[in-house]
């Protein structure tokens, strides 16, 4: 008897090993999205389902006046995360999306801020709460110039700030899932992905009570009022 129950056991492992290795075996999904600015030419976008171990192209190609930054989400397996032309190989289900930058300008009371394509920052004026410090920036893809304050939206949803903060407009350190930021004269706007609105600094007129605000698409800043776009 005892020798019957050994054998069973032996067999009940064996199925659940061969079980798991067919569960690992694919075939896996792999789903694609771009941000605003260019599109994944190859292999095209939506899902699309390979072999374990396929080696996927991958070309994201950028809208004229735009640059590629890096693809983001499940890139353990993407052989160069920042080039637009690389390969991704499947050994689960993963779904990723290629991020772009359009160039763009933002002008502060008396300093100017440029985003480049390579997500990167300059800046030029009034440096005297340090708003123009922005030289170490990177992965940058919206910015935004307050009065003496500058903000910028990394690809990943979290934003970064540099200069005056004496109404707590630069306190975003804690910001994620944004998606378009705004700086008003001393209070900075941040638009979430799944619609609703942050905002820190300068109360005094009410600018910052956007915490009830849902299906909101875009934010625009003013001195001392705040807007928001919905659907």
């Amino acid at each position: 008897m005892l020798i019957f129950v050994k054998r069973i056991s032996i067999f009940l492992v064996a199925v659940a090993l061969i079980a798991g290795m067919a569960g690992c075996s694919g075939p896996y999904d792999l789903t694609i999205a771009s941000t605003a600015g260019g599109s994944v030419t190859t292999p095209g976008e939506g899902t699309f389902t390979y072999d374990k171990g396929a080696v996927v192209n991958l070309v994201a190609t950028p809208d004229a006046g735009s640059g590629f930054v890096r693809w983001a989400g499940n890139v353990k397996t993407i052989a160069n995360i920042g080039d637009p032309t690389t390969t991704i190989t499947m050994n689960g289900d993963y779904s990723i999306t290629a991020h772009f930058i359009t160039p763009m300008t933002s002008a502060g009371y008396a300093h100017t801020v440029g985003l480049k394509a390579n997500g990167t920052v300059v800046a030029a004026g009034d440096n005297g709460d340090g708003q123009c410090n922005v030289g170490g920036w990177t992965d940058i893809t919206q910015i935004a110039a307050g009065d003496y304050y500058t903000v910028g939206l990394k690809y990943d949803g979290t934003v970064t700030t540099v200069g005056d903060n004496d109404y707590g407009q630069c306190d975003v350190g804690g910001w994620t899932d944004i998606t378009q930021v705004a700086a008003g004269g001393l209070h900075t706007v941040g638009l979430k992905s799944d619609g609703t609105v942050v905002a820190v600094g300068d109360n005094d007129d009410g600018q910052c009570n956007v915490g009830g605000w849902t299906d909101i698409i875009q934010v625009a800043a003013g001195g001392r009022h705040t807007v928001g776009g919905g659907r």
